[in-house]
């Protein structure tokens, strides 16, 4: 295969586009005389046999088109093939560029080019597609999600119905309107149908009554965009009745453990707030105002929390929460204090004390006013179906615009949108809950869990990085240690997002997501990567399907002893890339990594998919722009070490894959 070197040549999104345009193509379904639209942002989709292409299709045989512009920041000549089952055809600009068999060369013009890409899949088997091209600056890579743009006026209404299937689901409405036709049992179809409420067992030991007074009468003054809903009328100047009972029940169950802070530990754990990214979601506590970046405040995290308790909770935030998007750090003991001593130092929000309530009364309103229909999943006698709630058209309760027409029901405080989508989502059958596409799944909890937060995704750098400022004032204030050899660094560049379901390998990423693995691959990071156990085998098949690969690798033959052999030298100094100089290879240290630390080489074949391992070793830069990872193969696909396998990158590049898979990483 010939290989084309990386010389400069890049596309993306960048140009002025002239009609209105947002990122992904739009993907027209259609199965079972049914059709519906989505946004992609890639031009790739798996689909295993016997499953949907769409929650709102029926399963059985589709057909597939992608519609939009591909923008070029150049004129350039590229050419397109594509890896698949089934049957295929690509133009752009209304020239065809492939046809199922092979791709021809097209001059892009410098802008917008209009593309369209038609599949359709195999009769039997899964259902797999991946849009690739290459040029003569770049060799063969998928058609990056920075280029890609579509208009909005295409998929709004799909999305907005999408929208609001998310919402019926996580806002748990058919905990009180039951329907069991319609909605599946939890566990069964749509994952978030499966999401928890918080166990309320032993509050009183966690929160102050002020917070559950407070929290109870309007959750969203205190947490925008909270799933709990504001059950009761008044505010907190002239609380509920109701609501001050509740909340003396509440505080009535558990009795706050003793013990103070070490104020003197509150810097460090600003520095371990800046390092950890949990600046990245949270303002910092002593913040008051409205944060642009949407992050969620903190400013009354000391009138809410018993200190013993925080410390508790930031060691194991799901414990009591399954489904809890707040991520599991696995910190010790001591670095929980230290961020508990900074979050209740600096938080200066205050909570009137709570009126004294009838904690008789209270006990009654826990099952009355429906706390337990989320909260232990019991059904409260008495609730409209979802049948009887559909009869309205959804503009009553609930999902009223506002006033009379809400009358007694939970208000959620739905934004115009959210209302609309809500609507959407009810005109339709609700068959589409009790199935659910994986890459779909990932799209949601990427937003929902906001990864990007912390990582670039599709070009767009994360929340994380555009606050160096703060974070080095917050390490700033922390007393200075003596700095040694090997101690992790803040700071330091993290993985981007955008082609991580093409990188990793499924059995790897999912009990990584999860926290359950021992190793750290950025070792010299202070940054660690958070568990979100819930959610991680659904975002790791996801991620995988969104870039159009089965989560089941095919086996590969056994080592090649010959060529392994060969692949150690090439790691090596002497007649090798060097690549020992920035890695660790197995129990091997590396040689000098001090400028660019990197990961334990013997990692690579347990973490890594071959196809990604080869595309990064031919031209990294494609993948990861401000790598210093360096470039080794030429625009003919030869390295500069040609005394072995003759130069050719494809055979050096495979004998130190065959190498790396006898290695182990080092415990």
């Amino acid at each position: 295969m010939r290989l084309l070197g990386y010389i400069g040549l890049c596309f993306s999104a960048a140009c002025a586009v002239a009609a209105p345009s947002e990122p992904g193509l739009a993907l027209q379904l259609e199965a079972g005389g049914q059709s519906d639209v989505r946004i992609d942002r890639l031009v790739a989709l798996h689909v295993p046999a016997g499953e949907v292409v769409s929650p709102f299709l029926p399963v059985g045989p589709f057909k597939a088109k992608w519609t939009g512009v591909l923008v070029s920041d150049l004129r350039a000549d590229v050419r397109f093939s594509a890896v698949l089952t089934g049957t295929a055809k690509c133009t752009i600009n209304g020239q065809t560029v492939f046809d199922g068999t092979k791709g021809s060369a097209i001059t892009l013009n410098k802008g917008e080019n209009a593309i369209v890409v038609e599949y359709t899949p195999p009769a039997t088997g899964d259902a797999t597609f991946r849009l690739q091209w290459s040029a003569r600056t770049f060799p063969v890579e998928p058609v990056p999600p920075t280029v890609l743009r579509h208009n909005p006026e295409l998929t709004a209404a799909s999305m907005a119905k999408r929208e609001g299937r998310r919402l019926f689901a996580q806002l748990r409405c058919a905990q009180c309107h039951i329907d069991t036709a319609r909605v599946p049992m939890a566990g069964q179809g749509m994952p978030e149908l499966a999401q928890d409420a918080p166990i309320l067992a032993n509050l009183g030991e966690r929160y102050t009554q002020a917070f559950l007074l407070a929290w109870i009468q309007d959750p969203h003054a205190y947490r925008p965009g909270s799933l709990m809903p504001k059950v009761f009328s008044g505010d907190l100047a002239k609380p509920d009745s109701r609501a001050v009972d509740l909340a003396a029940y509440l505080a009535s169950q558990g009795t706050p453990v003793g013990g103070k802070i070490d104020t003197t530990q509150s810097t460090t754990g600003g520095a371990l707030f800046a390092n950890l990214g949990c600046i990245a979601c949270h303002t910092t506590p002593g913040t008051a105002v409205a944060d642009a970046g949407n992050r969620i405040p903190l400013s009354h995290v000391a009138a809410k929390w018993q200190p013993a308790a925080l410390v508790e909770y930031l060691q194991d935030p799901a414990k009591l929460y399954r489904a809890t998007r707040m991520p599991n750090f696995h910190l010790s003991v001591e670095e929980a204090k230290q961020l508990t001593a900074y979050l209740l130092t600096e938080a200066k929000g205050t909570l009137p004390p709570a009126p004294k309530g009838d904690v008789e009364k209270g006990a009654t309103q826990l099952v009355a006013s429906g706390c337990l229909n989320c909260h232990a999943g019991a059904a409260i006698p008495g609730r409209p179906s979802l049948a009887d709630t559909l009869k309205s058209g959804w503009t009553k309760g609930c999902v009223a615009d506002a006033g009379v027409a809400r009358g007694q029901a939970p208000d959620f405080a739905l934004s115009p949108s959210q209302i609309s989508a809500l609507r959407a989502f009810g005109q339709t059958d609700f068959a589409s809950l009790k199935v659910d596409v994986p890459a779909e799944f990932a799209a949601r909890q990427i937003t929902q869990l906001r990864c990007a937060a912390c990582h670039e995704h599709d070009g767009k750098p994360s929340v994380w990085s555009t606050l160096d400022a703060d974070c080095k004032a917050l390490r700033a204030a922390a007393p200075k240690k003596e700095a040694k050899e090997g101690d992790p660094l803040p700071g330091g560049a993290l993985p981007s997002l955008t082609w991580l379901g093409e990188k990793l390998r499924p059995e790897w990423s999912a009990p990584f997501i999860a926290g359950q693995s021992k190793t750290k691959p950025r070792y010299w990071l202070i940054a660690r990567m958070p568990a979100y156990a819930f959610y991680a085998p659904g975002l790791s098949t996801g991620l995988s399907h969104q870039h159009g690969l089965s989560c089941t690798l095919a086996k590969e033959e056994p080592v090649d002893a010959e060529l392994a052999q060969i692949g150690d030298k090439l790691l090596g100094a002497t007649g090798g890339f060097n690549c020992i100089q920035c890695h660790p290879i197995g129990t091997r240290p590396a040689t000098a990594p001090f400028e660019a630390p990197s990961t334990n080489l013997a990692s690579a074949t347990e973490r890594l998919r071959p196809s990604f391992y080869k595309r990064w070793m031919i031209a990294p830069t494609r993948v990861t722009p401000d790598t210093k990872m360096p470039k080794f193969v030429d625009e003919d696909g030869q390295t500069q070490i040609t005394e072995t396998l003759d130069g050719q990158a494809d055979d050096q590049f495979e004998a130190i894959w065959q190498y790396l898979r006898t290695t182990k990483t080092a415990k």
